[in-house]
């Protein structure tokens, strides 16, 4: 590893101009300084063109705007067309980082020659208050971990990062797909062995937005089912119907206490 490689910041931005600015700040502040930011409006109908346009001359950042094509294509988009770092580093328009994020984690990958993926613990907040919920992963796992991502996602997406030669091997983000983050860890994790850092460096919004209150839990587990399905391959068929049992019940049954307990937080 150089040094001091660059690291390419992703932000794809879609109808967050009351966060955005936040999420970027995080960025730019960080320690770590051979970091370039790229941000990518993916249609946004809110105020967010005009605002990141503003905020692009004064900040020196890389920005563009598009019409809507989806989270993955937009991150293809960013990392194979636009970044030149050896790293990449992705970031939700309404979430930020702590200030060392990139710094204690290009250190960690410098320490572990094997792995080409660092993430970190993440901290949930409600936006309007700013109540912390809970830390996650509670105990993050390093090393050899595909069959525990299979079984569940425990990487906070807004935390990862990977080398290029890594994004390369294992062909990006699946554009097929509405969400981004599951497939790519579990494809990634079947190529090298994960390192972390043991902090909260990604501090997580809730709002009345997210996905997984926006989205029906029908369609989520369809989601899954179709991830599960298509990396089949990666692992043993015990392993697979665990991963898939697990999520219907979750998604069927479950969650719909636990939505409940999360729509009374708004009420």
């Amino acid at each position: 590893m150089n040094k001091n490689p660059l690291v390419s910041v992703i932000i794809p931005s879609y109808n967050h101009e009351k966060y955005i600015i936040n999420a970027i700040d995080s960025v730019i502040s960080q320690t770590y300084q051979n970091i370039e930011l790229i941000v990518i409006d993916d249609g946004s109908r809110d105020g967010s063109i005009e605002l990141l346009t503003e905020l692009a001359e004064k900040k020196s950042f890389h920005f563009i705007s598009q019409s809507n094509i989806g989270v993955c294509k937009t991150l293809n988009r960013g990392i194979r067309e636009l970044s030149k770092g050896d790293y990449v580093a992705l970031l939700a328009s309404d979430d930020y980082w702590q200030p060392t994020k990139i710094e204690k984690q290009i250190e960690v990958l410098k320490n572990n020659r094997n792995s080409h993926f660092c993430f970190s613990q993440a901290q949930e907040f409600v936006s309007d208050s700013g109540k912390i919920i809970r830390l996650f992963p509670a105990k993050p796992l390093s090393g050899k971990i595909l069959n525990s991502v299979f079984i569940r996602q425990h990487v906070p997406a807004g935390s990862m990062l990977f080398s290029r030669k890594l994004y390369d091997e294992i062909g990006g983000f699946d554009e097929n797909l509405r969400e981004e983050d599951w497939d790519f860890v579990i494809r990634a994790a079947a190529e090298t062995e994960f390192t972390h850092v043991a902090e909260p460096l990604l501090m997580y919004r809730t709002h009345n937005q997210n996905t997984m209150i926006t989205a029906g839990r029908r369609k989520i587990f369809q989601q899954k089912a179709f991830i599960l399905a298509k990396n089949y391959h990666l692992v043993s068929p015990n392993v697979w119907l665990r991963a898939i049992l697990l999520h219907y019940f979750y998604d069927h049954i479950i969650s719909k206490i636990s939505d409940f307990k999360f729509i009374k937080r708004f009420l």
